[in-house]
């Protein structure tokens, strides 16, 4: 899941390393600009439509058809809505919202929200190879649109079309992909329940578009404040974003149906799954965060170039993030749909994110803006944690598996004591990073084995017989 969803995230994550050696610092931050403004208004568009298919198809396997019809016409009924009043909002404030990119932003949103269920709806089934085709796929021809238009014509608006236009090819493809597909689904009932989704979309939905603010909140401050440049300093500095969610969502996801299936959600069934989830996410996060802070630098500049080394702090204090996305606790409250805390927690770390922001970022500039958003979503981390305890009726020591926690978090500790100093990228260079998050990766693997974290240990079993299966055939 996590490859496939870091294939996902490739336009996001690849091809700004080829963008900024084709367009100027300047070009690249409205590049930024675009991206910024469509992600925002996507994400409210979609207001976790689709999402609600993890947990609707395992809940209602007989209405597997109506439940993605449902979801479809919501969606499509949102983003006409979001996008007609953002353009009425952007005309009454004489473009001051969307800066000269209304058309392109409207029509991108409009094509790229529409007929998109397809990952969820296969990961509701447990079928991750389809979603491991369809993202690739996608990911291939952006990334060649993106990188073809930016190459001939060096300039934002012939990239910004390309990429509707290759958004207009992949509607019509899954409307036809839909038709045939649907064909083929045991309907055994119709069975309508459009209060229900629309109840469990709500507040999932309001809480998904106000994290998104939240982490937008920065970039739309330093891009109407300090202008494109900066912006594109600062996107280069939480370029690690996308990696966080990756790691995170493909865990949650994966553990979300499961729960819902469950026929007693509140049981200790249910909540000794999440606390496993948090292991996994802990080894998987902690793993990458160390090996990314060690090597900011060499990252930044190296895939970027030195016109971006500004943006190398922004990268490290971006990191600090990682350790509150270890614990997903909007998973183990939609399981038992207490989803209301999603909403006020998220709420109210975009006011204190918002707080910060005016009064902190002018004093002390880009890394301000990273901070504040990371003191935010920790602060959110903290409310939900309440919440969940009071969902569940436990304590804190039972919120989690503390003591694998901790064995991660000693193990990430002592395999980094290689990292002292300059030695890796002094003595190797380049490679001199390949080799050292080799050698930590190794050295992180063998401490968790042996500390006898079960997780690891569970997955190298299940390795073992996926291995021995072949050979006994």
């Amino acid at each position: 899941m996590s490859i496939t969803r870091f294939m996902n995230q490739g336009l996001v994550v690849i091809s700004p390393i080829l963008l900024v050696r084709l367009l100027t610092v300047e070009e690249f931050g409205r590049y930024r600009e675009f991206l910024l403004y469509a992600g925002l208004l996507t994400t409210i568009c979609a207001f976790g439509i689709n999402n609600s298919l993890l947990y609707f198809i395992p809940s209602h396997p007989n209405c597997v058809r109506q439940m993605v019809r449902q979801a479809v016409t919501m969606t499509f009924g949102t983003s006409v809505t979001v996008v007609g009043g953002t353009l009425l909002a952007d005309y009454l404030s004489n473009g001051a919202i969307l800066a000269g990119l209304q058309l392109p932003v409207a029509i991108y949103v409009l094509l790229f929200v529409n007929l998109d269920f397809w990952e969820f709806y296969w990961l509701s089934q447990k079928r991750p190879v389809p979603v491991f085709a369809y993202t690739t796929g996608r990911l291939i021809a952006r990334i060649l649109v993106v990188v073809t238009a930016a190459t001939i014509w060096r300039d934002v608006m012939p990239i910004v079309w390309c990429l509707i236009a290759l958004e207009a090819l992949r509607i019509s493809g899954s409307w036809i992909a839909w038709r045939r597909a649907s064909r083929n689904i045991d309907q055994s009932s119709e069975e309508s329940c459009w209060s229900e989704q629309f109840r469990y979309c709500w507040p999932v939905g309001l809480a998904l578009i106000l994290v998104t603010l939240n982490k937008s909140l920065g970039n739309l401050f330093v891009t109407k404040t300090l202008g494109v440049v900066a912006l594109a300093h600062y996107a280069i500095g939480t370029h690690i974003q996308p990696v966080i969610g990756v790691l995170r969502n493909s865990v949650s996801d994966a553990v979300l149906p499961e729960l819902a299936a469950l026929k007693s959600a509140k049981g200790e069934g249910a909540l000794a799954l999440w606390r496993r989830s948090t292991v996994v996410s802990m080894i998987l996060l902690t793993a990458a965060g160390v090996v990314l802070f060690e090597f900011a630098h060499t990252f930044v500049v190296t895939l970027f170039s030195a016109s971006y080394e500004p943006a190398v702090v922004i990268f490290q204090i971006y990191l600090l993030v990682l350790v509150r996305e270890v614990f997903d606790f909007g998973v183990a409250l939609r399981a038992v749909n207490k989803t209301a805390p999603i909403v006020t927690s998220s709420l109210f770390a975009i006011l204190l994110n918002l707080l910060l922001l005016v009064t902190v970022m002018p004093i002390f500039g880009l890394p301000a803006a990273a901070l504040a958003f990371v003191i935010s979503r920790w602060t959110e981390g903290l409310v939900l944690s309440r919440s969940t305890m009071r969902a569940y009726n436990i304590g804190l020591k039972d919120l989690a598996r503390w003591g694998d926690l901790g064995k991660v978090a000693l193990a990430a500790a002592l395999a980094s004591t290689i990292f002292y100093g300059s030695f890796w990228t002094d003595y190797f260079g380049l490679s001199g990073v390949v080799l050292g998050s080799a050698v930590f990766m190794a050295l992180f693997l063998a401490l968790l084995l042996m500390f006898r974290v079960p997780e690891l240990t569970a997955m190298l079993g299940r390795l073992r017989k996926t291995e021995a299966a072949p050979a006994k055939s």
